[in-house]
């Protein structure tokens, strides 16, 4: 398995593709995106097992979640209930960053069948080196970082664009990756 790199706008949106909302009845409406490979494509990496677990239940979750917190906001806005519209805002931060970490999680991995297994090269292979020494040293690095969240949370390699550095940064539970995007 191997990363692949989201270095722009326009392949962020990309990325995000399964998180275009269907617009019913007034009310946005995600859906849980199809993978671009097979649960057991990733194997043994990551086991068929797993993906499918975190695919089919644990993203599908958040995907129903979110999608019941924002009709229960439509209809809490509709009643001009500010109460319930401040107290969504938690379930809706929470499942809709789990939505979007796990949509772009997913297509940031690929198969040994398509390339996946090998370090980065090209552009990205450059910067991993230059910020962090050598693959093997970011690796330990995104892995100590990992190991360092309590309870659950997303270790991200970033892009800082006015530095024009890469980092490692961690997100607690499902915060989205998005916040951490400086324009």
């Amino acid at each position: 398995m191997a990363l692949r790199t989201l270095t722009s706008k326009k392949t962020l949106a990309l990325a995000l593709g399964g998180v275009r909302p269907l617009v019913a009845r007034g009310v946005a409406t995600f859906t849980l995106p199809d993978l671009p490979y097979d649960y057991g494509a990733l194997e043994p990496a990551i086991s068929g097992e797993i993906m499918r677990l975190h695919h089919q239940k644990h993203h599908a979750t958040y995907v129903t979640n979110y999608n019941k917190a924002l009709e229960q906001l439509d209809a809490a806005v509709s009643k001009g209930d500010a109460s319930s519209v401040v107290q969504l805002q938690g379930a809706i931060k929470f499942n809709g960053g789990g939505h979007v970490n796990h949509s772009i999680f997913w297509k940031n991995l690929k198969p040994i069948s398509e390339g996946g297994g090998e370090p980065p090269h090209g552009k990205l292979g450059w910067a991993i080196d230059e910020d962090f020494g050598s693959f093997e040293k970011l690796i330990k690095k995104m892995n100590a970082e990992g190991a360092a969240v309590q309870g659950s949370g997303w270790v991200w390699l970033a892009l800082d664009k006015e530095a024009k550095k890469l980092s490692v940064e961690t997100t607690a539970n499902q915060v989205k990756v998005l916040i951490l995007i400086r324009s």
